[in-house]
């Protein structure tokens, strides 16, 4: 029997498409803290609001055609609500005019902030600063590392060629080029490498994976593009790749970095201000490397599969459970605060 959610944490609006990993973390928190939830499209925000707070994920992607339509709707809901936020995507220092004042217009119209990283919440500072307005107090809450409801056996060696695996949709940064550059030079050393894409290309972007199946072509492997897979088999795919490489150009936060670490992978990752907070979150997790380290940091890994993996059994942290205390935690100092003591009168002795 499910127990009733509870009524002394905001409300969880999950809204967005289910398949997007922003909702899909929405969704794994609002249950692991037992919360109550409104779910479904972006749509939802135009709706009857909670009689009282809420909590949403924000990134612009999902809640509206253009920045300025998604901000527009959050801001009417903070209106009518008690609102915090997570914020998603947060916007580099270079990015468009319109995204960083989009995220400033949310961080004030928004009860309390919370970023995934503390990289994440220096680019927030920066966002603000852009603005004209300085970053209220907020919280860091680490993404959690997620294991799968069956976690995938370390499969037996196998003939023919090594595979090289990035996790993720397919767009530009997110280190599918480099990946391929790498693989036509260890092929060029007689290495037998294919790489494997495991996501889909963002829509928008048909030109880059045209761009990739060239450069494979050109260098002599073979290149797979999954597409979205469900998630037993998506775990059981990331298990067969030789080598799990995580190479996006500008981490701020990351779910494909634990996603797999959930499957008990030690992945490459491209050395960066969110790589070193996180390699000291979770110290020996991850392998970290610069763009020149890219092809040995693959042929040590090539020529010992076994360092690719974590020890048999562990999962490093934080679990879902620890972010969504962390989340309680945040929201009884934002929605349960009490008034001030009153000065005291002091009366003097007789």
């Amino acid at each position: 029997m499910s127990s009733a959610p509870r009524a002394d944490l905001p409300v969880q609006v999950v809204a967005g498409p289910r398949r997007h990993g922003v909702v899909e973390y929405a969704a794994q928190l609002a249950q692991a803290l037992g919360a109550p939830s409104l779910v479904g499209g972006p749509e939802l925000l135009d709706g009857p609001a909670p009689d009282g707070p809420s909590h949403l994920h924000f990134t612009e992607r999902l809640l509206g055609p253009t920045p300025a339509d998604a901000v527009r709707r959050v801001v009417r809901w903070c209106e009518r609500t008690p609102t915090t936020v997570t914020l998603h995507d947060v916007p580099q220092p270079w990015a468009s005019e319109e995204r960083a004042h989009a995220y400033a217009a949310v961080v004030r119209a928004a009860a309390g902030w919370a970023v995934s990283s503390h990289h994440e919440a220096d680019l927030l500072r920066r966002v603000l600063a852009r603005a004209g307005a300085d970053l209220p107090p907020g919280a860091v809450v680490h993404l959690p590392v997620v294991p799968p409801a069956r976690l995938p056996a370390r499969p037996a060696p196998h003939d023919g060629p090594a595979t090289l695996a990035a996790l993720g949709f397919v767009y530009p940064d997110k280190g599918h080029r480099e990946l391929l550059q790498a693989a036509t030079e260890l092929r060029a050393r007689g290495r037998e490498v294919d790489v494997v894409c495991l996501g889909s290309p963002v829509e928008g972007h048909t030109d880059l994976l045209e761009e990739l199946h060239r450069r494979a072509a050109a260098g002599g492997f073979g290149l797979t593009v999954t597409g979205w897979l469900p998630d037993d088999e998506l775990s059981t795919v990331m298990a067969r790749a030789t080598v799990p490489v995580s190479g996006h150009r500008h981490l701020s936060a990351s779910a494909s970095v634990n996603r797999w670490l959930a499957v008990g992978r030690r992945p490459l990752l491209l050395d960066g201000p969110y790589a070193r907070e996180v390699d000291a979150l979770r110290p020996g997790a991850h392998v970290l490397h610069d763009d020149a380290g890219l092809v040995p940091a693959l042929e040590r890994a090539l020529d010992d599969p076994a360092s690719t993996w974590l020890p048999a059994g562990e999962v490093p942290g934080p679990d879902v459970a620890a972010t969504a205390r962390q989340y309680a935690a945040w929201w009884a100092s934002v929605h349960r605060a009490v008034a001030d003591p009153v000065q005291p009168v002091l009366v003097p002795f007789p």
